[in-house]
């Protein structure tokens, strides 16, 4: 295995395993086998979902068109959601031959995958076939899929950069005379809401699924809470931080729960908040007058359709592409694959084909769908086929038709929105825990235990002394300063 190839693997988690992996790095090379001229080959690509009862119809209907265009077949593995991270183990560690997948740093994880050295790199591939994906997709997005200066995956185009956002039920903003389209500081709609508060007994004011004040200023790069998750709790880092200093969340927290405390005392959040486990039934009756999440272009469309009552949506100030953004979803090479260059010559095509994409998302025109405008579609029966939902897995999402429910020209702004917004110096990074994994799960205890306490507290202070102790005892400090050694030396490779 040659050096680089060996420090790739160590920035992914192969710190303890590098005996096992000896003489791995021919794997990928020994199974490959080039089509012969004119021989179409059928590329196996694994993702999850729920299979459809005409897939195979559809797939036979869409692989006319794409062997037309590239003398390729696809064979689209669709493995249930529940079920794919062990088949997709089980299918490496046995060197089953595939060749595409879904991977993430929630499913199918990235870097566990290459700790199993199961990924092949794409360097030379993606170079000679796939030029479209390099034209659409931003290099910072693209960075994602690097690991010590090799492309292991390409990720999807869909939403990348994250940016604050209040979805407000129309009704009530007519009501009391709210008019703003956007908003530069959170508390800028606290006399809305203190409306809302004295005058709809019926109502909460708002239902609060992130962090405001710490994302204000700060990117999350550890959370003990799901990958996918969106509230730091564990280690971060100051937002356009050139010299990418770890934080611990002791150092920072404090405002934030101090705000939550006194929005829970002012009558904003529901006052049985420290015991509701689902509010999911409150949600769908339209309780909450607003929604404070992720914003993004064409939500108050997607609010109305979903909600059955019209919103409208206003975005606080300041989007913010993360180091992690573009993780979430992504495709990887088997290093198995028999076809690796017809399997870059169809994401390619998928990638930068409408017609091609479209079809795989919503099946055969006039039978699974109907078109309602030039890039309008309807779905006809759902049961039958209907994979518009993982559109943002399987390529460029911005390729894709739209929906009832979603405003025309939601993906040319979400594109802008991506490419305006600010990029984390830290791109590319991948921490590995290997080192901290008990202390991770010991600060993650207390997180949970501590979790919702901020607002019914009688003495904020007092709570977040005692809650920052624990965090200390549990090894937090241990982590940020793993966090900044990896860090150092993937500033130093940098260079």
């Amino acid at each position: 295995m040659n050096k680089k190839r060996l420090i790739a693997f160590a920035m992914a988690g192969l710190m303890t395993m590098s005996v096992a992996l000896t003489g791995c790095g021919s794997k990928g090379e020994e199974k490959k086998d080039t089509a012969k001229d004119g021989e179409v080959v059928t590329v196996t690509w694994c993702v999850y979902g729920d299979k459809k009862e005409d897939l195979d119809k559809v797939i036979d209907d869409l692989n006319e068109k794409i062997e037309e265009k590239i003398n390729v077949r696809l064979n689209l593995d669709v493995i249930p959601q529940g079920e794919f991270s062990d088949k997709m183990k089980l299918k490496s560690t046995a060197g089953e031959d595939y060749d595409m997948v879904f991977t993430s740093n929630w499913l199918n994880q990235f870097s566990e995958n290459m700790s199993r050295e199961a990924f092949l790199p794409l360097d030379d591939l993606f170079a000679e076939y796939g030029q479209d994906i390099a034209e659409i997709v931003p290099k910072w997005l693209l960075d994602v899929g690097y690991v010590n200066g090799e492309l292991y995956a390409i990720p999807n185009q869909q939403i990348e950069a994250r940016q604050l956002g209040i979805a407000i039920q129309k009704e009530y903003a007519d009501k009391y005379g709210f008019d703003k389209t956007s908003l530069k500081d959170v508390r800028e709609i606290e006399p809305f809401l203190d409306q809302i508060a004295k005058n709809e007994p019926d109502k909460f004011p708002i239902d609060m699924r992130v962090t405001p004040v710490l994302e204000a200023g700060y990117e999350d790069i550890v959370k003990t809470t799901a990958p996918a998750g969106n509230v730091p709790d564990c280690v971060v880092m100051k937002k356009g931080d050139e010299s990418c200093t770890a934080i611990s969340i002791n150092d920072v927290v404090a405002d934030e729960l101090r705000f939550e405390n006194d929005w829970y005392q002012k009558g904003y959040i529901r006052q049985d908040i420290a015991t509701v486990v689902d509010n999911t039934a409150d949600v769908k009756a339209n309780r909450y007058v607003c929604t404070m999440t992720a914003y993004k272009p064409g939500w108050d469309a997607e609010f109305t359709n979903r909600q059955g009552v019209e919103y409208i949506t206003v975005p606080i100030e300041g989007a913010y592409v993360k180091a992690v953004s573009g993780a979430e979803t992504m495709t990887a090479f088997n290093v198995n694959s028999k076809h690796p260059e017809e399997a870059m010559k169809l994401l390619n095509l998928v990638y930068s084909d409408k017609e091609i994409y479209n079809e795989l998302l919503f099946g055969i025109e006039g039978e699974h769908y109907k078109k309602t405008g030039e890039n309008s579609v309807e779905v006809i029966d759902s049961t039958k086929y209907d994979f518009s939902g993982y559109g943002w897995m399987l390529g460029n999402q911005f390729n894709a038709y739209y929906l009832p429910g979603q405003a025309e020209g939601v993906w040319e702004q979400t594109d802008e929105l991506n490419r305006a917004a600010e990029v984390s110096p830290l791109r590319g990074f991948v921490f590995d825990p290997s080192n901290v994994q008990s202390q991770i799960a010991q600060v993650g205890s207390v997180v949970k235990e501590y979790a919702n306490g901020q607002y019914t507290t009688n003495d904020i202070e007092a709570y977040i002394a005692e809650r920052s102790e624990k965090m200390d005892q549990a090894g937090l400090q241990d982590i940020v300063d793993e966090v900044q050694k990896q860090i150092d030396e993937w500033m130093a490779n940098q260079k």
